[in-house]
Formats: C-alpha cells, sequence, structure tokens
C-alpha cells in the first residue's frame, strides 16, 4: 500500500480545521451527540464496504 493514501489531502485538513473551529463554540453535550452521529455515520460506512466487498466478484 502506498504511505500517501493515508494521509489527509488539502482539502480534507482545511476540512478539519474548519471543524475544529466550530466545535470551539458547541457546548460539551452538543460536541458529543456530534462525535457519536459520526462514529454512527462512519460505522455504516464501513457496513457497506464490507457488504459491497463480500458481493464483488473478485
Amino acid at each position: 500500500m502506498d504511505a500517501n493514501a493515508f494521509e489527509l489531502s488539502l482539502e480534507q485538513q482545511f476540512e478539519l480545521q474548519c471543524l475544529q473551529q466550530e466545535f470551539q463554540g458547541l457546548e460539551r453535550e452538543q460536541v458529543i451527540n456530534y462525535l457519536l452521529d459520526t462514529m454512527q455515520e462512519l460505522m455504516m460506512r464501513d457496513n457497506l464496504i464490507r457488504d459491497l466487498m463480500k458481493n464483488s466478484l473478485i
């Protein structure tokens, strides 16, 4: 695997900085809820990728 594949693009770095600034103004509970929603979306994406790989013809 290419080691560069794990690095963030400039767009992703910018988005991360924007999120960091946005989180500065949020209450702790709001940040926790956002984190939990994000984790749920990542888990659903992982499940979709796993299902697609399982059903692929490779």
